[in-house]
Protein backbone atom coordinates (compact mmCIF):
# COMPACT_ATOMS: atom_id res chain seq x y z
CA UNK A 1 0.00 0.00 0.00
CA UNK A 2 2.88 2.41 0.78
CA UNK A 3 4.51 2.24 -2.67
CA UNK A 4 1.16 2.52 -4.44
CA UNK A 5 0.28 5.57 -2.35
CA UNK A 6 3.58 7.28 -3.18
CA UNK A 7 3.15 6.47 -6.88
CA UNK A 8 -0.44 7.77 -6.83
CA UNK A 9 0.73 10.96 -5.12
CA UNK A 10 3.44 11.52 -7.74
CA UNK A 11 0.96 10.98 -10.58
CA UNK A 12 -1.47 13.40 -8.90
CA UNK A 13 1.28 16.04 -8.52
CA UNK A 14 2.27 15.72 -12.17
CA UNK A 15 -1.37 15.99 -13.20
CA UNK A 16 -1.83 19.09 -11.05
CA UNK A 17 1.31 20.66 -12.53
CA UNK A 18 -0.01 20.06 -16.05
CA UNK A 19 -3.45 21.38 -15.12
CA UNK A 20 -1.89 24.50 -13.59
CA UNK A 21 0.13 25.14 -16.77
CA UNK A 22 -2.96 24.65 -18.92
CA UNK A 23 -4.98 27.09 -16.79
CA UNK A 24 -1.97 29.48 -16.64
CA UNK A 25 -1.81 29.34 -12.86
CA UNK A 26 1.33 29.05 -10.75
CA UNK A 27 1.85 25.43 -9.65
CA UNK A 28 2.12 26.67 -6.07
CA UNK A 29 -1.60 27.48 -6.26
CA UNK A 30 -2.68 24.09 -7.64
CA UNK A 31 -0.71 21.80 -5.35
CA UNK A 32 -2.36 22.85 -2.05
CA UNK A 33 -5.79 22.40 -3.64
CA UNK A 34 -4.80 18.89 -4.70
CA UNK A 35 -3.42 18.15 -1.24
CA UNK A 36 -6.64 19.31 0.36
CA UNK A 37 -8.64 17.13 -2.05
CA UNK A 38 -6.49 14.11 -1.18
CA UNK A 39 -7.15 14.75 2.52
CA UNK A 40 -10.85 14.08 1.95
CA UNK A 41 -10.29 10.72 0.20
CA UNK A 42 -11.47 8.01 2.57
CA UNK A 43 -9.20 5.09 3.31
CA UNK A 44 -5.88 6.89 2.91
CA UNK A 45 -3.56 6.44 5.88
CA UNK A 46 -2.74 9.40 8.08
CA UNK A 47 0.79 10.70 7.60
CA UNK A 48 2.39 12.41 10.59
CA UNK A 49 5.46 14.53 9.89
CA UNK A 50 7.68 16.06 12.51
CA UNK A 51 7.59 19.87 12.07
CA UNK A 52 11.37 20.04 12.36
CA UNK A 53 11.65 17.63 9.42
CA UNK A 54 9.64 20.03 7.29
CA UNK A 55 11.91 22.94 8.29
CA UNK A 56 15.08 20.94 7.67
CA UNK A 57 14.18 18.91 4.56
CA UNK A 58 11.44 20.65 2.56
CA UNK A 59 11.81 24.39 3.13
CA UNK A 60 15.56 24.88 2.36
CA UNK A 61 15.36 23.54 -1.23
CA UNK A 62 12.41 25.85 -1.93
CA UNK A 63 14.23 28.88 -0.56
CA UNK A 64 17.52 27.91 -2.24
CA UNK A 65 15.77 27.54 -5.59
CA UNK A 66 14.19 30.97 -5.20
CA UNK A 67 17.44 32.62 -4.11
CA UNK A 68 19.65 30.94 -6.71
CA UNK A 69 17.51 31.82 -9.72
CA UNK A 70 16.60 35.37 -8.64
CA UNK A 71 17.62 38.22 -10.91
CA UNK A 72 18.17 41.19 -8.64
CA UNK A 73 17.37 43.83 -11.26
CA UNK A 74 13.97 42.25 -11.88
CA UNK A 75 13.50 41.81 -8.14
CA UNK A 76 14.04 45.53 -7.51
CA UNK A 77 11.78 46.50 -10.42
CA UNK A 78 8.93 44.28 -9.18
CA UNK A 79 9.33 44.94 -5.47
CA UNK A 80 5.81 46.39 -5.19
CA UNK A 81 4.16 43.29 -6.65
CA UNK A 82 6.36 41.01 -4.58
CA UNK A 83 5.48 42.83 -1.36
CA UNK A 84 1.80 42.78 -2.30
CA UNK A 85 1.96 39.01 -2.75
CA UNK A 86 4.22 38.44 0.23
CA UNK A 87 2.09 40.45 2.64
CA UNK A 88 -1.32 40.71 0.98
CA UNK A 89 -1.61 37.13 -0.25
CA UNK A 90 -0.40 35.71 3.04
CA UNK A 91 -2.81 37.89 5.05
CA UNK A 92 -5.72 37.14 2.72
CA UNK A 93 -5.01 33.38 2.72
CA UNK A 94 -4.69 33.33 6.50
CA UNK A 95 -7.96 35.20 6.93
CA UNK A 96 -9.87 33.20 4.30
CA UNK A 97 -8.69 29.80 5.54
CA UNK A 98 -9.36 30.79 9.15
CA UNK A 99 -12.92 31.86 8.35
CA UNK A 100 -13.68 28.75 6.25
CA UNK A 101 -12.22 26.38 8.85
CA UNK A 102 -14.24 28.04 11.62
CA UNK A 103 -17.36 27.82 9.42
CA UNK A 104 -16.74 24.10 8.75
CA UNK A 105 -15.68 23.24 12.33
CA UNK A 106 -17.40 25.77 14.65
CA UNK A 107 -16.06 24.08 17.79
CA UNK A 108 -12.45 24.89 16.79
CA UNK A 109 -11.19 28.10 18.46
CA UNK A 110 -10.47 31.12 16.28
CA UNK A 111 -6.77 31.04 17.16
CA UNK A 112 -6.41 27.48 15.84
CA UNK A 113 -8.32 28.38 12.66
CA UNK A 114 -6.06 31.34 11.92
CA UNK A 115 -2.96 29.32 12.83
CA UNK A 116 -3.99 26.75 10.21
CA UNK A 117 -4.49 29.59 7.73
CA UNK A 118 -1.01 30.91 8.46
CA UNK A 119 0.46 27.44 7.97
CA UNK A 120 -1.04 26.94 4.52
CA UNK A 121 -0.37 30.47 3.25
CA UNK A 122 2.51 30.77 0.75
CA UNK A 123 5.96 31.74 2.05
CA UNK A 124 7.41 35.06 0.95
CA UNK A 125 10.13 33.58 -1.25
CA UNK A 126 7.59 31.55 -3.22
CA UNK A 127 5.55 34.71 -3.82
CA UNK A 128 8.63 36.52 -5.13
CA UNK A 129 9.46 33.60 -7.39
CA UNK A 130 5.92 33.57 -8.81
CA UNK A 131 6.14 37.26 -9.76
CA UNK A 132 9.60 36.92 -11.27
CA UNK A 133 8.61 33.82 -13.27
CA UNK A 134 5.67 35.71 -14.73
CA UNK A 135 7.99 38.60 -15.71
CA UNK A 136 10.52 36.20 -17.20
CA UNK A 137 7.84 34.46 -19.31
CA UNK A 138 6.58 37.84 -20.54
CA UNK A 139 10.07 38.93 -21.51
CA UNK A 140 10.84 35.63 -23.24
CA UNK A 141 7.64 35.84 -25.28
CA UNK A 142 8.67 39.32 -26.43
CA UNK A 143 12.15 38.09 -27.31
CA UNK A 144 10.76 36.28 -30.35
CA UNK A 145 10.53 39.62 -32.12
CA UNK A 146 13.86 40.40 -33.81
CA UNK A 147 13.93 44.05 -32.69
CA UNK A 148 12.98 43.19 -29.13
CA UNK A 149 15.86 40.75 -28.88
CA UNK A 150 18.32 43.57 -29.53
CA UNK A 151 16.61 45.83 -27.01
CA UNK A 152 16.87 43.15 -24.34
CA UNK A 153 20.48 42.38 -25.25
CA UNK A 154 21.65 45.97 -25.04
CA UNK A 155 19.52 46.90 -22.04
CA UNK A 156 21.79 45.00 -19.65
CA UNK A 157 25.17 46.70 -19.04
CA UNK A 158 26.88 43.37 -18.38
CA UNK A 159 25.77 42.12 -21.80
CA UNK A 160 27.15 45.29 -23.41
CA UNK A 161 30.49 44.70 -21.72
CA UNK A 162 30.56 41.06 -22.79
CA UNK A 163 29.69 41.90 -26.39
CA UNK A 164 32.77 44.14 -26.82
CA UNK A 165 35.28 42.13 -24.85
CA UNK A 166 37.51 39.27 -25.82
CA UNK A 167 37.11 35.89 -24.18
CA UNK A 168 39.39 35.52 -21.19
CA UNK A 169 41.09 32.48 -19.83
CA UNK A 170 39.57 31.03 -16.71
CA UNK A 171 42.13 31.13 -13.86
CA UNK A 172 42.97 27.83 -12.24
Amino acid sequence: MGFKLVLLSLVAMIGLQLLAKRLRLPPAAALPVGGAAMAFVLGLPTINLDPELVLIVFLPPLLMDCAYFSVWDEFKRNLGGILLLAIGAVAFTTLAVGLVVHWVVPSLPWSACFALGAIVSPPDAIAAKAVLERVRKWRSSQANDHKERHVHFFSNPRDRYRSHSRPRRIPR
